[in-house]
């Protein structure tokens, strides 16, 4: 009998394409640019024909990797100075310009400036934080280190010019905080809340810890969800585009079930996807997720988390449940 033909291990083009877009998702999930830009580069090296953009783009991206890679030492050092020349320029400009007594309100140029210090700050911010994903030590401490020094920062100034942090806080349902080992300790907490208007203009603004640290834990990111999604209907709504499809959502009250099969329950399958293939993404929930199930399968987790996030849905929406409550 003739053996049967071996499959072969070339993964089909679907495939490949399945798998090119769960690493985008992974990467824009993370918002490490650079990854997408190697995953670019790696797709742009298997085409055949390039366009003249395509071309320059990996021009540049090859030149900078191979100056990398043949003096690495040399290459994080001209880095530094090149950050350090470029943050000092618009020091300089920021300094010549309040020197003058001038306002960014009255100063596109001062206002252009203090963005791109602004940006620059986000930028390394981000790669730190993927680095500490990563389980870094030095980005790690960065992230403890960086993260109290903000905190402190906004806590102070929160109270001194609460109407320029309002824009951000109204929509957010928490801050920047410091927590001591007395968890009576607060910061001030309370009347910092009251000064910037924390979370007065999110949509499921009623967030708090619950009977359970699970529900707890479910109640934050089902939560920002919720806002997320409700601002996307809204502004589909007021711009009367009926082909858009957040337009299709029903209003949020009394509505978790509509809500639960349209989009929220695809988006906690994503966040267990990523967490069962890296625990250590949200090692608190994973933890929670292991005693409620007795370290169950996979499948058991997953429904776990889907009866949690289902009943902070309800919570923030209204209505009834088919899943059993206690969380």
């Amino acid at each position: 009998m003739s053996k049967p033909p071996k499959k072969s291990t070339v993964p089909s083009a679907a495939q490949s394409e399945t798998d090119e877009a769960t690493q985008i998702q992974v990467l824009e999930q993370r918002r490490d640019w650079l990854g997408l830009q190697y995953l670019r580069a790696a797709k742009l090296r298997r085409k055949r024909k390039l366009t003249e953009a395509e071309r320059h783009f990996l021009k540049e991206f090859d030149a900078a990797r191979n100056r990398v890679l043949r003096n690495p030492t040399a290459a994080w050092k001209k880095g530094m100075e090149a950050v350090h020349k470029g943050i000092r320029l618009i020091k300089i400009l920021i300094h010549e310009r309040r020197a003058e007594g001038i306002s960014e309100d009255d100063d596109p140029v001062l206002y252009d400036a203090n963005c791109a210090f602004n940006l620059a700050a986000h930028h390394v911010n981000e790669a730190i934080i993927c680095c500490a994903e990563e389980g870094n030590l030095s980005a790690c401490n960065a992230v403890f280190r960086d993260g109290k020094a903000l905190a402190w920062a906004f806590s102070r100034l929160a109270l001194a010019y609460p109407e320029q942090f309002r824009k951000y806080a109204e929509r957010e349902l928490t801050m920047p905080s410091l927590r001591a080992r007395n968890p009576a300790f607060t910061c001030d907490a309370e009347a910092v809340i009251q000064a910037v208007h924390l979370g007065e203009k999110n949509h499921a603004s009623n967030v708090h810890d619950n009977r359970t640290r699970l529900g707890a834990l479910c109640h934050q990111f089902i939560a920002e969800y919720v806002d997320l999604l409700e601002a996307a209907r809204l502004e589909s709504t007021e711009r009367a585009m009926p082909g858009e499809r957040w337009a299709n959502f029903p209003a949020l009250q009394g509505n978790a079930r509509t809500w639960w099969k349209l989009e929220v329950k695809a988006r906690v399958h994503r966040e267990f996807e990523r967490m069962r293939k890296n625990p250590l993404r949200n090692p608190g929930l994973w933890q929670e997720l292991e005693k409620v199930t007795d370290g169950g399968t996979d499948s058991a987790k997953r429904a776990a988390l889907e009866k949690y996030c289902y009943n902070k849905l309800e919570q923030i929406a209204g209505g009834p449940s088919s899943f059993s409550k206690g969380s």
